[in-house]
């Protein structure tokens, strides 16, 4: 109607031009000019009702970490959905949906356990599935027979995926009562949360599946249930984009492996076949141990050289090493460098002076030794996906020579310390004041019972736990030629001889075997430590041991270790 009245206008317009055109006398123009503007009447707005938040409801049956978790991001949103606790006035519902296709905004994370001294490493998930239904457990060392232990949170979770267990299957117990109980009642197997693992249980894998690594596939993991949205599709899908990354219990953004080892000192017969078959040789069997963890710890014993002489030397207690075997520890991805050995100043303090240049060049901090014997026991933190981890350690062996001014002539070397280590001790307290997990290394008597052997003297046992009491969550003792055995205080863990990494002893088959010992941080929290096995037939090559070997090295060693 505006654009048939604007083309009236339009023709009414032309024809009065068109009569004015034939005139014989012209008019005045007048010159177009803007009028004022004049005041319009615009209406009032018309209010807009706002919307009601939508209210969520949380099932109970749900852990009470993931509804903190939840509620703490609904919080930090714009006020589209708020928490209800009535599931009838929600608009929506959160609950476990194992196999339901709803949005998923969660998945929480649990590990079948036992008690840390277990022989047995992995599960198949058969024989799991038939320890809940009650059915008699058949697999390889197993020697399991019932119930699991889990807590009510736990069954909960489980039961939507694999439904009720049989009568008898499993026993419910308030979450802090479930290690005890384990260990009370061995052999022993339990499910608990991810998040609340400690070191005195151990992961055991499910058909080689463990929340204990990077990278495992929550999808086929069967120990991980999702949580997911009910309600209307439309909000349901606005709520997941609201809440953003996945609410879970197992974030790898917050974990950390630490791989710690024994003896490292590349010299003598391991040198002589370094330089048959290449300075990376020893690393072949082993580097995806050290490359799946975050960060590798290496204790070298002995200082780089360019001057030191082709091994072995007719002198088989003097150790030094060529440069170039730096390469090795590269290779490896090493991240800290203990240096409380004996071995550092052999060839004098020149080379151990060229050897902390060579660290310092290659950016990797190191602990236990120094320029000065307040550098040497000092204690130092690496920061690793929001975990702070504390190194400190110290050499009470000596010699006096390959101590830190240990002639009184200002020498570098190793940290001087003695029983019961008051100067490390309070290292260890400032750095657990810090907020870190505090790892202490010891340069510990090599034969405290006056061989290499298995056993564990109790003076080094007392010493440990010593360093434990001070703040330290880990005392790794690496002076260990021999493999020793392990230690609990409290969720305090020792182990007393991780044995030799790279060296070359090979007159007994304790000095052959070895550990790398794998923690597992998460949060900022010692959650536990997976035992690598591994055993030399060669002086510089360490190889996985075969399952039956280690079996038996683990049986032996538990049988020798302290279990507070």
């Amino acid at each position: 109607m505006k654009k048939i009245l604007f083309l009236l206008l339009i023709l009414a317009l032309a024809t009065v031009l068109t009569a004015c055109g034939s005139t014989g006398t012209p008019t005045p123009t007048l010159t177009p000019t803007i009028p004022p503007p004049t005041a319009t009447s615009t209406p009032p707005p018309t209010p807009t009702a706002t919307p009601a938040p939508m209210g969520v409801f949380t099932s109970g049956a749900l852990p009470e970490a993931f509804r903190q978790q939840l509620n703490e991001r609904l919080t930090q949103q714009t006020g589209n959905f708020v928490v209800s606790g009535d599931p009838n006035l929600a608009t929506l519902q959160i609950a476990y949906a194992p196999n339901i296709d709803v949005p998923v905004i969660g998945q929480w994370v649990y590990a079948l356990v036992a008690p840390f001294p277990t022989v047995v490493d992995d599960v198949p998930l058969a024989t799991l599935q038939d320890a809940w239904q009650g059915l008699p457990v058949a697999c390889d060392a197993c020697d399991f027979a019932g119930p699991l232990r889990l807590s009510e949170s736990t069954l909960n979770a489980l039961k939507t995926a694999w439904g009720e267990p049989a009568a008898g299957a499993v026993e419910v117990l308030p979450s802090d009562q479930i290690t005890p109980k384990l260990w009370e009642v061995q052999p022993a197997w339990g499910i608990v949360p991810f998040d609340e693992l400690n070191p005195r249980l151990k992961v055991l894998s499910i058909d080689g599946r463990t929340p204990f690594l990077h990278g495992l596939d929550l999808n086929a993991y069967p120990l991980a249930v999702k949580i997911g949205i009910a309600g209307p599709i439309e909000e349901a899908e606005q709520l997941q984009a609201v809440l953003g990354q996945p609410l879970t219990n197992r974030d790898e953004s917050k974990m950390t492996l630490v791989a710690m080892t024994g003896v490292t000192a590349m010299a003598r017969d391991f040198a002589a076949s370094v330089d048959v078959n290449g300075v990376l040789y020893p690393a072949k069997e082993i580097k995806d141990w050290f490359d799946t963890s975050d960060i590798v710890h290496i204790s070298n014993e002995n200082s780089f050289w360019p001057d030191c002489p082709k091994q072995p030397t007719p002198n088989r207690g003097v150790f030094c090493s060529d440069p170039s075997y730096w390469e090795l520890l590269k290779y490896i991805g090493t991240d800290v460098i203990e240096l409380d050995g004996n071995h550092l100043n052999d060839y004098g303090w020149e080379p151990f002076s060229y050897t902390l240049d060579l660290y310092e060049r290659e950016g990797v901090p190191y602990y236990g030794g120094g320029r000065t014997v307040t550098e040497a026991t000092r204690y130092i933190t690496l920061a690793h996906n929001g975990n702070v981890l504390a190194f400190a350690g110290c050499n009470p062996v000596g010699p006096a020579i390959g101590w830190a001014d240990g002639i009184g002539d200002g020498r570098p070397g190793s940290a001087p310390c003695a029983s019961p280590y008051l100067e490390l001790q309070e290292e260890l307290k400032k750095a657990k004041a810090e907020g870190a997990v505090v790892f202490s290394t010891l340069q510990y008597n090599e034969q405290p019972l006056g061989d290499y052997s298995y056993e564990t003297a109790l003076g080094q046992a007392k010493d440990f736990e010593r360093l434990l009491d001070a703040g330290a969550d880990v005392v790794s003792g690496s002076q260990g030629h021999s493999v020793q055995g392990f230690g609990l205080k409290g969720n305090g863990f020792m182990h007393f001889g991780v044995g030799n990494l790279f060296f070359d002893q090979m007159q007994a088959r304790n000095l052959r075997e070895n550990f790398i010992d794998r923690y597992l941080i998460y949060d900022n929290k010692l959650l536990g430590v997976e035992l690598l096995t591994t055993i030399r037939d060669e002086a510089a090559l360490p190889r996985k041991m075969t399952l039956d070997e280690r079996r038996a090295l683990l049986k032996t060693l538990f049988s020798l270790s302290y279990w507070e």
